[in-house]
């Protein structure tokens, strides 16, 4: 992954900046860090307060982007809890331009979105409403993209083609590898009727959705991709028990499964205001999680910048799930299903 804060000279950066002032009128107010990403990102001002991503063109990322700003643009257009592109002067959703030294980037700006990223340590802002929120903001999501016209697989885009983020980082341990490949093979026999599968966000996690009273907007759709709609539920179920439950908290499993029942009941409750979904796709999350496992795995063998030991351990938790075949938490379906569909 490319890091252009620390591979660019300064003078590169001013040029970029001067064109994206010129393109949007954007005037930088801060630089905001970006973890592993290989892009700038600037706080600023054009007509709103906006949101500017920098990242060096690649034909792929461009396809992507277009893939994704298009998307978001239409979504935006019709319902909240979206963060909305801003297009360029040339009416453009985002841009490609050169610099001096002939290299290229591309601009891509959004409104900045009102509202505070969650504090999961606090049962004031991390509790059942929130959840149930954020299913009804996902589910109209889902349902609003079921019907958007592009919504066509593309299988550069799929959530097994080659734009996925680690699918040219091999996993380097063999029996995980295997497990891995067992997966794909269960996940495509699944149908994918438009009513099921779709473009989805596929990274919902706490710092990638703000909050302004009980309105949730999400951000960074980055990871955007032709998947099932029930792997973007099993995605954020997956991560938010990673925050409240993950294996580093060292919790029982019953306690483990307690909360990530908790979250879903009440995510579910807020999912199907806005769509539908049935029984079968509730119980294939489990399926879903399992694959998110492998994802885990390769982030925290590729980029683990803790302690040697602990990554070990980490890793090891979870290759012992995915070989036994142990679900990353043990939830009781049925019991979710009842209650969901009883009330």
């Amino acid at each position: 992954m490319t890091n252009i804060k620390s591979n660019q000279h300064p003078t590169t950066l001013t040029q970029i900046l001067q064109q994206a002032e010129a393109l949007y009128s954007f005037k930088v107010q801060k630089e905001i860090k970006n973890g592993l990403s290989g892009s700038w990102v600037f706080e600023g001002q054009a007509d709103v307060s906006c949101i500017l991503k920098i990242s060096e063109y690649s034909k792929a990322r461009a396809a992507h982007l277009n893939f994704e700003t298009k998307w978001t643009a239409n979504l935006a257009k019709n319902m909240t809890g979206i963060a909305r592109p801003v297009l360029s002067s040339k009416n453009r959703l985002f841009e490609t331009i050169t610099t001096g030294d002939g290299k290229e980037y591309l601009l891509f700006l959004q409104e900045k979105v009102a509202g505070k990223l969650i504090d999961s340590e606090s049962p004031a802002e991390f509790n059942l409403q929130l959840f149930e929120n954020l299913g009804a903001v996902m589910g109209e999501m889902h349902q609003l993209t079921q019907h958007y016209p592009e919504n066509q697989e593309d299988f550069s885009f799929a959530w097994n083609g080659p734009q996925i983020w680690r699918r040219n980082i091999p996993i380097l341990d063999e029996a995980v590898s295997q497990r891995e490949q067992g997966l794909i093979h269960q996940l495509a026999s699944l149908p994918k009727e438009t009513a099921v599968y779709g473009i989805v966000h596929f990274d919902i996690h706490p710092e990638n959705f703000l909050v302004e009273e009980t309105q949730i907007t999400l951000i960074d759709f980055d990871a955007c991709q032709f998947n099932w709609y029930a792997a973007d539920i099993a995605s954020t179920l997956f991560f938010i028990v990673q925050t409240a439950a993950g294996p580093q908290k060292k919790l029982a499993e019953e306690k483990r499964r307690e909360f990530a029942e908790q979250f879903l009941i009440a995510y579910l409750k807020g999912y199907l205001e806005k769509k539908t979904i049935e029984p079968e796709w509730i119980r294939r999350l489990d399926l879903f999680m399992k694959y998110q496992m492998v994802d885990e795995y390769v982030a925290a063998q590729t980029y683990w910048q803790g302690d040697a030991a602990d990554r070990q351990w980490y890793l090891q938790w979870f290759k012992g799930r995915l070989l036994d075949n142990l679900s990353y938490v043990e939830i009781d379906f049925d019991k979710v299903i009842y209650t969901v569909f009883s009330e």
